[in-house]
């Protein structure tokens, strides 16, 4: 398994992330109309100052705002381009106010201005990039701009801010604009002959994932990485002995993936590209989240969909309805079984297939610990989920939890969950705790761990085999922990005040775990209670019997080999039972 950090690393689209790069460039498109309303309300005393402002802003947008090509969204792309747009279009007419109306100044600006227009059209032709590790498939051209043409944007932009602040004739406008046009032709062609050529790169990339012939897709619907989610299959995938891709649906996504294997990763974008991957030799799609553009793949009926999921946790997505779509749902263990019945979601029973959890050998037994040594206290709070519904996190209470852990002779441990530093409220949150670690071990002495030196370049396992005790959230980790036979606390995040009663009812795993209370303000006083008797010790073998399936790594390791095998098998069937259903529809055709 992948660690958190190198499974979650962000690529931020520019110096922003795409959320405050959205917020950014409506501001500055606000302050810009507001810069327009003041020169046209005091005339043109004003319109110097509103060169100034403009240019000084149309800078650091460029500077700050990411190109659209790389957004997320088309509503992030939408808003980005407007802002541009409006950017140049404002300076120009402020110049123009300024200038008068002459014949070449208006010759320079509607140049200028129908530049502005197509440009941003232009250099988004050039298609995204497609592969990565696929044999016989040359590499596509990159989606960014050659040189000349980030180069030639540069100057754009500098002498468009140069020229508002001075009082520039028409014909260093009309010069402007016809540089302007240059950088845009050359931009377009680069994107034309692309365009083009979508097709026959299609076709070449279908040939050679047909040559690579894979029995496996592992499907991956996030547009914004997911690779952890991927990676943490990969040695089973590989263990198996069958050949394999990754299909991603953005370049994002892919060049995430491609750093976590050597297998074919494939982006395939639009719906109706997919058919480009589902290839004679494919047989089994494998997906590991419950992306809502699974959809889009469980339709290639020639195909069995299994649903691996990535990781078990008492969460709500952890029983999604959509989960009932798929032609088998493998499981680590009973409990996930029940789990989907408790909250009603129908799936029959031969649909599951207990498998364990492959990813859990590295993660050791407890043994003897050195008593010289402080106790490790690993905590490892989760993120705040998509909505209320999947929000078990107590990040937002964290400050108090790791308060409290310091109030005992303990070290800690501090791995947050790697899309905790995705939002600004729980970066804040992590920076908090990280905060308060630093100044109790300059103060103490104590080696506390957080940032890169836990979460870049080591997996969970180093985290959980270096730890003598767990204090985590309703996740995964909490019982990937029970292997380790530690033992561990929850925080109840969002419980309410009935937590005492209400949580372990509703989540079977915390009977394994002293339960937190959802605030964190007792969490010292429960990790005193760990580090004393070992209470919870023949609870946790139990309910790890429950949650695991009681199976070894190596055992689930065969048992998923297994059970792929079982799928490609009725794969197979199904296949000649969709050619019998065809020759059937043919006979009845009217000659």
């Amino acid at each position: 398994m992948p660690s958190w950090s190198d499974a979650g690393r962000q690529r931020l689209r520019g110096p922003l992330g795409g959320a405050t790069a959205t917020v950014a460039s409506t501001a500055a498109a606000g302050l810009a109309v507001v810069a327009l309303v003041v020169v046209a309300a005091r005339g043109p005393q004003a319109v110097v100052v509103a060169r100034w402002v403009l240019s000084l802003l149309w800078w650091v947008v460029d500077a700050v705002v990411p190109h659209p090509a790389s957004e997320r969204t088309r509503v992030d792309a939408a808003v980005v381009v407007a802002t541009r747009l409006g950017g140049r279009a404002l300076l120009v007419l402020t110049t123009a106010l300024g200038a008068g109306p002459t014949t070449s100044v208006r010759w320079g600006l509607g140049l200028l201005l129908l530049v502005a227009v197509v440009e941003p059209v232009l250099t988004r032709l050039r298609p995204p990039a497609d592969a990565e590790h696929l044999p016989g498939l040359g590499a596509q051209r990159s989606q960014r701009p050659l040189g000349v043409v980030g180069l030639g944007g540069v100057v754009v932009t500098a002498l468009t801010g140069l020229l508002a602040v001075t009082d520039a004739d028409g014909a260093a406008w009309v010069g402007l604009g016809v540089l302007h046009a240059a950088v845009a032709l050359v931009a377009g062609a680069a994107g034309l002959r692309d365009l083009l050529g979508r097709r026959a790169r299609s076709a070449a990339l279908r040939a050679a994932l047909e040559r690579h012939a894979p029995e496996l897709l592992v499907y991956n619907g996030r547009d914004d990485g997911g690779a952890h989610q991927v990676a943490m299959w990969l040695p089973a995938l590989e263990r198996t002995g069958r050949r394999f891709a990754v299909v991603t649906r953005g370049p994002e996504a892919l060049a995430a993936v491609a750093e976590v294997t050597t297998a074919p990763v494939v982006s395939r974008a639009a719906w109706r590209d997919l058919d480009d991957v589902v290839v004679p030799s494919a047989r089994v799609a494998l997906y590991v989240n419950a992306a809502s553009t699974n959809t889009n793949f469980v339709g290639y009926r020639q195909l069995v969909h299994v649903y691996l999921g990535h990781g078990e946790s008492d969460k709500a997505l952890s029983y999604h309805p959509s989960h009932a779509m798929f032609d088998r749902v493998l499981v680590a263990g009973q409990a996930a079984i029940e789990r989907y019945g408790r909250h009603g979601i129908d799936i029959s029973l031969d649909r599951f297939v207990v498998v364990g959890r492959p990813q859990l050998g590295a993660i050791a037994p407890a043994g003897p610990r050195p008593g010289d040594d402080l106790p490790v206290v690993l905590y490892a709070p989760t993120w705040a989920g998509y909505n209320a519904a999947s929000s078990h996190s107590s990040l937002p209470v964290a400050a108090e939890v790791v308060r409290g852990l310091l109030s005992q002779p303990v070290r800690v441990l501090f791995r947050p969950h790697p899309f905790s530093r995705r939002r600004s409220a729980e970066r804040g949150w992590v920076a908090e705790v990280e905060q308060l670690l630093a100044q109790d071990a300059a103060r103490t002495g104590r080696d506390h761990r957080w940032g890169a030196q836990v979460e870049q370049g080591t997996e969970f396992a180093d985290s959980a085999n270096a730890s003598d005790v767990l204090v985590a959230d309703l996740s995964s980790v909490l019982v990937d922990y029970l292997v380790s036979g530690k033992p561990m606390a929850v925080v109840a995040a969002g419980a309410g005040a009935r937590y005492a009663t209400d949580f372990a009812a509703r989540h079977p795993v915390a009977r394994a775990a002293a339960v937190v209370r959802p605030d964190g303000t007792d969490a010292g006083q429960v990790l005193a209670g760990l580090l004393g008797a070992d209470e919870l010790a023949r609870e946790r073998a139990q309910v790890r019997r429950f949650y695991l399936g009681g199976l070894t790594a190596e055992q689930s390791l065969d048992a998923f080999t297994a059970a792929i095998t079982s799928c490609v098998e009725l794969a197979d069937k199904r296949r000649v039972d969709l050619e019998d259903l065809a020759d059937v529809a043919d006979v009845g055709e009217p000659g």
